[in-house]
Order: C-alpha cells, then sequence, then structure tokens
C-alpha cells in the first residue's frame, strides 16, 4: 500500500508539474515508429533535432535505442503523437515505488525507505528531468528504472540472470550504466568466488555465466543496431555529430583532462543571485549537486564498514568516470543532471547515512531539498526563468 501510494502521488505531482505539455525533442517517438516500419532511420531531418546523425543520406538518432523498444506500444495504439513526457512519468514514477522495496529490503527499516523514497521522487533533480521528458532525460528515467529493479532483485531472490538483463537494459538507455555491473559483483560476490580463510580459492563459473549472459545479450544487441546502422558494432554515433568546433570538446569528445571541470561544476556552481524578485534564479548550465539535494550531505555519514555503502560508493564512481570525462556536462538541466546515472547508488549511500532512524535534521534536510527542487518545477516549468 505504501509502494501504491507513493506511486500515484509521484504521477499526479509529476502530471501537473508538466501540465500537458510535450516535448519537441520527441526523439524516442520517432525512433519507435520508425521501428515499428521495420526502419533504423528516421525519415525526416526536422531543424530542432539536433542529434541526428546524417549517414548515408539518412538520418539516425544517436542515443541508445531501449527508450525507444519500450515506446513501441505506447506509439503502436496511440500513435507518434502520444506526448513522450507522459510516458516519462509513468516510468518515473514506477521507479519511486520500486525504490521503496530496495530501501525497506537494504535497511530493513519502514521509516528510512519511506523517507528516502520522498527524498528521490521530491529532493533530488529526477522530479524536473521526468516531468520535462526530454530525450536525453527520458534515457535517464529509464535507465534509473531498471537500475532499482536490478537492485530489487539483488536484495530480494538474486537470480543472476535477470540482474545481468536489467543491468543490460539500463546500459541500452544510458550507456555510462554498464558500470552498475559492478555492484552485483561485489555486493553477492559469494556467488561468483569461492574464499577459504579469507583467499580467494576459485570461480563459480556457472553463476558467472549466468550473471554475464544477461548483459551480453544486452551487448549483442546493441553491436547488432550499430553495424546495421553503421557498419561497425561500436557507437559511433556521437563522434559522428558536428560539435568538435564546440569550445567545451576542446580535447576531443572523451578525455581525462575534463575531470577536474566537471568536478568544479558538480561542487561548486550556483544559481543566479539578483536584487529584486525572484532574488534567485536557477542555472540552466549547472548548478552544485549539494544545492539541489542538501540531504546528500548525509551520505558523508554512510557506515562505510557495510557492505551496502562501500559497494554503493564504489559503483557510483565508476557510473560517474565516463560522464566525468565527456566534454560536455549536460545542459541545458536544472541541477547536474549527469548525477542521475549513479541516482540510486547516491541514494543508498544517503539512506545509509541516516542509521537505525531518521533524526528530526535529517528530516529537516529532505524537506529542504523538496524546497529547492519544487523552486526548479517553478521556475522553469511554470514561468521558464532560468538563465545560464
Amino acid at each position: 500500500m505504501i509502494a501504491l501510494l507513493l506511486f500515484a502521488v509521484t504521477f499526479i505531482i509529476y502530471s501537473v508539474s508538466n501540465f500537458g505539455r510535450d516535448t519537441p525533442y520527441n526523439y524516442f517517438m520517432l525512433l519507435a515508429d520508425a521501428f515499428l516500419h521495420g526502419r533504423l532511420n528516421i525519415l525526416q531531418n526536422l531543424p530542432w533535432l539536433n542529434e541526428l546523425v546524417n549517414w548515408q543520406g539518412r538520418y539516425y538518432v544517436v542515443f541508445p535505442p531501449m527508450p525507444a523498444i519500450l515506446l513501441i506500444p505506447f506509439v503502436y495504439v496511440f500513435g507518434v503523437s502520444f506526448p513522450q513526457p507522459l510516458a516519462s512519468v509513468l516510468f518515473g514514477s514506477l521507479s519511486v515505488a520500486v525504490s521503496y522495496f530496495v530501501f525497506l529490503n537494504f535497511f530493513r527499516n519502514k521509516e528510512i525507505a519511506i523517507w528516502s523514497s520522498i527524498l528521490f521522487a521530491f529532493g533530488t533533480i529526477y522530479w524536473f528531468h521526468t516531468e520535462v521528458g526530454s530525450a536525453w532525460y527520458f534515457a535517464q528515467i529509464l535507465s534509473n528504472l531498471f537500475l532499482w529493479i536490478m537492485l530489487y532483485e539483488v536484495s530480494t531472490r538474486k537470480r543472476l540472470f535477470l540482474i545481468g538483463l536489467f543491468i543490460g537494459a539500463a546500459y541500452l538507455s544510458r550507456l555510462p550504466t554498464i558500470f552498475a555491473a559492478i555492484f552485483p559483483l561485489l555486493y553477492l560476490h559469494e556467488k561468483f568466488f569461492n574464499f577459504h580463510n579469507n583467499k580467494l580459492t576459485g570461480f563459480n563459473w556457472k553463476n558467472i555465466c549466468l550473471y554475464v549472459l544477461g548483459i551480453i545479450l544486452a551487448l549483442l544487441l546493441d553491436f547488432s543496431y550499430n553495424y546495421f546502422r553503421f557498419g561497425v558494432i561500436y557507437d559511433i554515433a556521437y563522434q559522428l555529430l558536428p560539435v568538435f568546433n564546440e569550445p567545451w570538446y576542446r580535447y576531443g569528445l572523451v578525455n581525462w583532462r575534463y575531470i577536474p571541470v566537471h568536478l568544479n561544476e558538480m561542487l561548486t556552481a550556483m544559481p543566479k543571485f539578483i536584487n529584486y524578485p525572484p532574488f534567485v534564479i536557477p542555472s540552466m548550465f549547472a548548478m552544485a549537486v549539494w544545492f539541489t539535494t542538501p540531504a546528500f550531505v548525509l551520505a558523508i555519514f554512510a557506515k562505510f564498514r557495510t557492505k551496502i555503502a562501500y559497494v554503493s560508493a564504489i559503483s557510483a564512481i565508476f557510473i560517474a568516470l565516463p560522464s566525468l570525462m565527456h566534454g560536455g556536462n549536460g545542459f541545458t538541466q536544472f541541477g547536474y543532471r549527469h548525477t542521475l546515472d549513479y541516482l540510486p547508488f547516491l541514494l543508498l549511500l544517503t539512506a545509509s547515512g541516516m542509521g537505525d532512524r531518521v533524526r528530526w535534521w535529517m528530516k529537516a534536510l529532505i524537506v529542504l531539498s523538496v524546497l529547492v527542487n519544487l523552486w526548479g518545477v517553478i521556475m522553469i516549468s511554470f514561468f521558464n526563468i532560468w538563465t545560464m
């Protein structure tokens, strides 16, 4: 009942936040329609779709295909005019419901599970990006859903093939999430590795094969998708975009020299302060993660001696690395949206920092986080007030 209530409340609030707006950046609706008609390419080069690749006279969507695959039933029933943000709100609300079970299973504390789910739904940048539902955001919303389902399986029946399959589905939504494969390997290490007196003595090859098989199915689909589009199995779509004259790609698409730039934006970027109403204006370029979600400071108090804490931290770091080495930071956005790639693991760290109960000052931080994100939704979605 709690999970159902979380889903319903989240769906209503996200829907009201969107108030019926569609997005012009409906790449995945167009791609789902292409799949239904036996094509991998988009027929029209619509001028506002600036991330279509022209390859041998055909226009291809640069993003991985899973969001479009999930949208096929919607396009089949309602047509390509079905609003992509509505699907984003639906899947995003489902993620919140699943997250409640994940928190409950890992921490065995209903109070922590409820407050952590509320923080996820309304105290993080997940709220804004879900209700907007443009292609970039929608891909990350879906990758979150698959990561939460993966974590639910890890915390319950531990079926290794399904765990690998959900990680593969997240990867087909958002490529950096392939590094979430580290989490089950470390958290369920006894299923993969044999130890005696704290020394590795062997491997459980059956379990390893089951786990890897789930991931390989996604990789094979991705390889095939790329091969039939570009004649190579690896993803070259972004490399074909005419963006390398932009200043943020001065070292190429991916380079370790971008890491300090990203860390600076993640930790220090602030909104614009002015001397007249509304006094504070959100930045579409970036804002620090501690500003948009003050409750993330609870992660500092995480019990890093526990498995859930240190495995979540390691997973978050590895998933973050590809984005930290990427030239662009993901703008336009509210906050720093690349954190969506590893948001479930940040939230597990935050929940771990709550200890055995949610104290009043922790609740205050969560409420403050909700208010900050409410401010962002109102300023941007209702009044279109934001700045560089």
